[in-house]
């Protein structure tokens, strides 16, 4: 006798993760796959990638509904390759942000905000009527204040500042020269320029470590940012007046015990102390199965 289940899917940069339920939560299978990263993997390993998807949930019984939560779900060459690919197998396909997924998972699908401090940082709220807003999420070129980009793009302004003589001294200037290798304005111009943002983001535990030693230039890197992500709380709070709510703390820089967080926590008790800080119930994937079974219904 076939098994009938939702599914939901957390596509990653570096990892898809796939979490199959029945309608009564039984679980059924779980499995991990490839990149979901159609720019960065290629239109070929994309279709390769959601024939397996596809593949593993026929091998489980009767898919009832799939959501799928990535970041660039809004490509346009995306949707319509997911949505052939889901329709061919009679498998009916929801698309959703990264972010979407993530709040359904953390707060169990009611309402709340999540701030996401990772790579880049993002805020989204949603209320019990369904009404959303976001603040944040615009990208490393004209955003990500308050994320692991934030604090090195930070680190190496203050650096090359510090080179040039026209601000205080940072022991981020040390530090970045024994640890990274950036000696000079030849090679941070070479390092920013000739990598990716993630080498960017990469320096954010050597800030950590300058601000926990009291250097005043990474103390104030910090502050900077926290006080990015807490607008970005704040505005979407305000957009959708949830001043009493539950907020989840998500990503690198806010799940661990950072200075970066204690920083965050701290400013956002004063700003707004009727937000309550919990812990995440459930993963993306489980937030993805979630709204698989809302969109089934």
């Amino acid at each position: 006798m076939s098994v009938s289940f939702f599914a939901g899917v957390d596509g990653g940069g570096t990892r898809t993760s796939v979490i199959c339920r029945t309608a009564k939560g039984v679980l059924i299978g779980q499995k991990t796959f490839g990149p979901f990263n159609l720019n960065g993997i290629g239109k070929d390993a994309f279709c390769l990638l959601l024939d397996q998807i596809i593949e593993y949930l026929k091998s489980l019984g009767t898919c009832l509904g799939v959501c799928i939560g990535a970041s660039g779900v809004d490509n346009s060459l995306l949707q319509d390759i997911a949505k052939d690919a889901f329709s061919k197998a009679g498998i009916k396909l929801r698309l959703l942000s990264d972010y979407e997924i993530a709040h359904a998972g953390a707060l169990g699908g009611e309402e709340g905000i999540i701030a996401i401090s990772g790579t880049g940082s993002v805020c989204y709220g949603r209320t019990r009527d369904g009404r959303c807003a976001r603040s944040g999420g615009w990208g490393h070129l004209i955003g990500d204040g308050g994320s692991a980009y934030g604090l090195g793009r930070d680190a190496l302004c203050a650096v090359a500042r510090d080179f040039d003589g026209c601000s205080e001294h940072t022991v981020l200037t040390s530090m970045l020269s024994e640890r990274k290798g950036l000696v000079d304005q030849n090679t941070i111009i070479s390092y920013v320029y000739s990598n990716d943002k993630r080498a960017v983001s990469s320096l954010s535990p050597i800030v950590e470590e300058a601000c926990s030693a009291g250097d005043p230039v990474a103390m104030r890197i910090i502050e900077d940012n926290a006080k990015y992500l807490v607008s970005d709380v704040l505005a979407v709070s305000d957009r959708l007046a949830l001043t009493r709510c539950r907020i989840v703390l998500l990503g690198g820089l806010l799940e661990n015990d950072t200075c970066f967080r204690k920083c965050f926590v701290r400013l956002l008790g004063q700003s707004r102390p009727t937000l309550e800080v919990v812990e995440p119930l459930h993963n993306a994937a489980e937030g993805a199965l979630l709204e698989a079974k809302v969109s089934g219904r």
